[in-house]
């Protein structure tokens, strides 16, 4: 199957805050400085999504597979290598309650499948298949508002399942909406894949990558690999106890600094 988008070689640079430990009496504090560094995002990545793919990409750093999506969207440009993009895409962004104030659902349908670059005669076509996959029909006038968050996940969603685009991609989004929509998201994607469609899913959840995922690619500064769906699933438990780890470690530190005079 011929890729519908992919990167050779490529990497990406971005900029962020130093920071360095300063001593208070004897205690080691990590205190951000006002110096900034510019560091590899990624490098050195060389992959691909075909038709029918689901690609999963797993991190630990959620900036660096968001990076790689708004390249494959346009949104940003390499600073090193090639990319090929797909002819049209579809990032799925969760919509903020501001987007859609005093809306009724279809009118936010509308707003956002415009958003998303859908044409007119698109944004015409998608608004009936949008309210099913969405579970909304029979709320097409009522004040989006009254209905809260995860209806407009939930809408969102299914303009990307039924966006008439090659590659779709959900950045943390592959099950979102309800409890009762949620389950529901993830064979929905299947679909997609079944359809001949590129799939691009980041996640952190085990479940995910391996319920939806046909590939997976752990993504890191300047070394990045491709792997099963299993070791991505299992990378990512592995770092779930790790962070808890983490967690509870500065726990105790901080249970132990209690009543120490600086």
């Amino acid at each position: 199957m011929s890729a519908l988008a992919g990167f050779t070689d490529a990497g990406l640079q971005g900029v962020r805050l130093k920071k360095k430990r300063q001593i208070i009496k004897g205690v080691p504090r990590m205190m951000g400085s006002h110096d900034r560094e510019v560091y590899w995002v990624f490098r050195g990545l060389s992959v691909e999504v075909a038709a029918g793919d689901t690609l999963v990409l797993v991190s630990r750093d959620p900036v660096r597979t968001n990076s790689i999506m708004r390249v494959w969207a346009g949104l940003l440009p390499l600073d090193e290598g090639e990319v090929e993009r797909p002819a049209r895409s579809l990032m799925l962004v969760s919509p903020q309650s501001r987007w859609a104030r005093e809306l009724s659902v279809e009118q936010t349908i509308r707003l956002l499948a415009g958003m998303y670059g859908l044409h007119d005669s698109e944004v015409e076509a998608i608004v009936g298949p949008a309210a099913r996959t969405a579970q909304v029909e029979s709320l097409l006038h009522r004040p989006i508002d009254d209905l809260g968050k995860a209806v407009r996940d939930q809408l969102a969603f299914a303009i990307a399942i039924n966006a008439p685009v090659p590659v779709v991609m959900f950045d943390h989004t592959a099950s979102i909406g309800t409890p009762e929509f949620r389950p529901l998201c993830l064979d929905q994607i299947l679909a997609l894949r079944e359809a001949g469609k590129g799939v691009v899913v980041a996640t952190h959840k085990p479940q995910i990558a391996l319920h939806v995922g046909s590939r997976a690619m752990i993504v890191r500064g300047k070394r990045s690999e491709e792997v099963d769906v299993s070791a991505a699933a299992e990378f990512l438990i592995r770092d779930r106890v790790r962070g808890r780890k983490l967690a509870r470690r500065r726990a105790e530190d901080d249970d132990d600094e209690t009543g120490m005079e600086f």
